[in-house]
């Protein structure tokens, strides 16, 4: 046989597919490794072993040739279906009496059912093996064939030979004591499960306890055989629910701590860097303005020295730059990890603030960083456009949306900042809408609503000028922003066109005009 069949051993009668199998791999295997399994493996009986639901948790090479499956297939198959029809019922009823422990050990004259469809006679020798509460039970059988020379007897007059239990009397050996009916009591009320701790324990019982009514409630055989199936078919979909709900119970706990700890490891690196970042800017400044008074006064200058100051002060210019980029990644860490642990904060005015001088000083902050680079605005009149917001956290926005459209636009294109005021289909109130255009390369339409997710950056769409430092994060927060600021954001990007990024926010006319009546 091949050893990828002896791996692992699964619930193979389970119809959730060999996902489940890989979940439901028995402890009984798992725990109690056979020490002689080339014994067990060569020996002249078949081997199998069984549930006490019946279901597979190993066989050995010899029972798998018996009936001319490899052990895939053979697991493939629920026990029952590799009883001969007629046998099906008294082997079933043997193996509920020594699940229940009517009797430890019996032996049983049957036929299975080989690959090929025909009747193998054999001897059954049933026996438990273990705990009933444990998890390690397992009912073991012992299979031998019985050559087609010996007389074969009739179905209804079956050979059954049980050793009863320790715990009660021995029987006189001649005599073979007739088949007892399982010991359970039987109602015709449907049992009621208290609400328990232990629930998943008091349904394995109660389903356990159907199983075994179903199975011996009827006098015919097919149709115990079908309640038989019924019960362990019902009870492996119980199973997998059970196992599928522990795996995403794990998971959810799982993802949980790893968001944490990751959230902690934000804070604590982006409080860490900011520290010697400030101290680093403030230094440079100094020496900035130190320069630029050697500069204003030409007395203290030795000659030949201007260019040289000058060329400092340039450099230096690139630094306080340079250092402004890192803040802008570490405040965007601080607000990822913020956001993910909903302490996220914005400060709404109590009073309306006018969206011109915001979008202006955002706007002279990218030119400060890229004096190369034309950026336009459109307003749509010289009245001041009123609206409830936090200032900072919108001047974060702006500044996002446009080192986007710099970065990913050659040097020459504009990039144009349109500001309008309309209708909003929603409410019909009124609200601005702020947009960025630029002249890129494009977003494909599988990749625009992506874009706003933490830590995507698009791999088809390359940085056409400027830095290309970046961690995908930038729009995700940008949306945050926005929505806590009763506006929605978007995109409309055409492929080798450009991409227009845009948000909303609703104006302020009802509060001005409601503080101009109280006033």
């Amino acid at each position: 046989m091949e050893n990828k069949d002896t791996i692992a051993f699964g619930n193979v009668w389970n119809p959730m597919g060999k996902q489940s199998e890989k979940k439901q791999v028995v402890p009984w295997k798992q725990e109690h490794e056979m020490p002689y399994q080339m014994l067990f493996e060569q020996s002249a009986l078949g081997i199998i072993a069984l549930s006490a639901g019946g279901r597979w948790l190993q066989t050995n090479g010899t029972f798998c040739q018996m009936l001319g499956y490899s052990r895939r297939e053979l697991w493939q198959q629920a026990f029952p279906r590799i009883i001969y029809a007629e046998d099906r019922a008294a082997c079933l009823d043997l193996f509920h009496r020594i699940v229940t422990g009517d009797i430890a050990t019996a032996s049983i004259v049957m036929r299975y059912l080989k690959r090929d469809g025909t009747p193998l006679r054999v001897k059954t020798t049933f026996s438990a093996s273990g705990q009933r509460a444990s998890r390690h039970y397992a009912v073991l059988g012992f299979v031998e064939a019985i050559e087609d020379s010996q007389p074969a007897e009739k179905p209804s007059t079956m050979a059954i030979y049980a050793l009863p239990t320790p715990a009660k009397d021995e029987p006189n050996q001649e005599e073979l004591p007739e088949q007892e009916p399982l010991l359970f009591e039987s109602s015709s009320q449907p049992s009621q499960l208290k609400p328990t701790e232990n629930s998943q324990q008091q349904l394995m019982e109660e389903l356990e306890r159907l199983e075994l009514l179903l199975s011996t409630s009827a006098s015919q055989s097919e149709i115990r055989t079908l309640g038989h199936e019924l019960a362990v078919l019902t009870r492996n979909v119980l199973d997998y629910a059970l196992a599928e709900r522990d795996d995403a119970l794990a998971q959810v706990t799982t993802l949980r701590e790893a968001r944490t700890r990751m959230e902690d490891f934000l804070s604590v690196a982006s409080h860490e860097l900011r520290t010697p970042l400030t101290t680093i800017k403030a230094n440079t400044q100094l020496a900035m303005r130190r320069l630029k008074s050697v500069l204003q006064r030409p007395e203290l200058q030795l000659e030949g020295t201007d260019s040289k100051v000058r060329a400092s002060l340039e450099m230096l210019e690139r630094v306080e730059r340079q250092i402004g980029v890192l803040n802008r990644l570490v405040g965007d860490m601080l607000d990822v990890s913020r956001i993910q642990g909903n302490r996220l904060q914005v400060h709404i005015h109590q009073g309306p603030c006018d969206l011109r001088p915001i979008i202006e000083a955002a706007v002279r902050e990218q030119h400060k960083a890229m004096p190369e680079r034309t950026i336009n605005i459109r307003f749509p009149g010289d009245e001041p456009i009123l609206i409830m917001v936090d200032p900072d956290r919108l001047q974060q926005v702006l500044d996002n949306y446009l080192l986007n459209a710099l970065k990913y636009s050659e040097a020459q294109q504009p990039v144009l900042v349109n500001v309008q005021v309309e209708q909003a289909a929603a409410t019909g109130g009124s609200q601005v809408r702020v947009t960025v255009h630029d002249k890129g390369p494009g977003i494909a339409p599988e990749e625009q609503a992506r874009i706003w997710e933490c830590f995507y950056q698009s791999p088809t769409i390359k940085v056409c000028s400027g830095s290309g430092v970046g961690m995908g994060l930038g729009l995700h927060i940008s949306q945050t922003l926005i929505e806590r600021q009763g506006g929605q954001v978007g995109v409309v990007s055409v492929m080798n066109e450009g991409s227009a990024f845009w948000f909303t926010l609703p104006l302020a006319q009802m509060e001005v005009e409601q503080a101009a009546t109280e006033n």
